[in-house]
């Protein structure tokens, strides 16, 4: 067994554990999303699945961060990897590309010069930022604010940014090309 095979089994492993603890029947099904990640499903009952997920998918965020935290603990980092359960991952960008879509809209049709998108995570943001390249061309998004109330604004490239940009560059790499130029 190789030490990434040892460290993925580490990290499903340590999701069973915690659900076992938790008295959730799941499996734990382990997916590549690419050459790099990896996305480890849990199948549950829905109701069980409410309870892991929590609101906006708070508690699903802070059991992805608890178990890379303990993958951490095993003197090797786990590589890249995603927790998520029925699916959910999948329909909350759909709805935060449905917002971003609106947002844009809203910009490009002159109904307003800057459109402020609902806090959201790292994760969701960097979503957000590339749904918005990737469709929307004339537009930028930008993060504003801090901590959970980071949040992304729409306006067209070329506005000046004003606030627009933080101190962080945590994840403002969308103006002009994906290199900031």
């Amino acid at each position: 067994m190789s030490p990434l095979d040892f460290l993925q089994e580490n990290a499903r492993s340590y999701l069973e554990k915690i659900l076992a603890i938790l008295d959730i029947e799941a499996s734990v099904n382990q997916e590549e999303i690419d050459d790099t990640t990896v996305c480890y499903r849990i199948e549950c009952k829905p109701d069980d699945a409410r309870v892991l997920i929590g609101r906006n998918g708070q508690t699903l965020e802070a059991l992805q961060f608890i178990v890379r935290q303990m993958c951490k603990s095993q003197q090797a980092e786990q590589g890249p990897f995603v927790v998520d359960i029925l699916d959910y991952r999948s329909r909350r960008k759909r709805t935060l590309e449905e917002q971003a879509k609106k947002g844009a809209v809203a910009v490009l049709n002159g109904d307003t010069e800057k459109f402020a998108l609902q806090p959201m995570s790292p994760y969701e943001r960097r979503l957000v930022h590339q749904y918005l390249q990737e469709n929307f061309a004339d537009l930028a998004s930008e993060s504003e604010a801090e901590g959970p109330d980071r949040h992304i604004v729409i306006s067209f490239r070329g506005l000046p940014a004003g606030s627009a940009h933080g101190d962080d560059g945590e994840d403002d790499y969308f103006e002009g090309t994906p290199d900031g130029e």
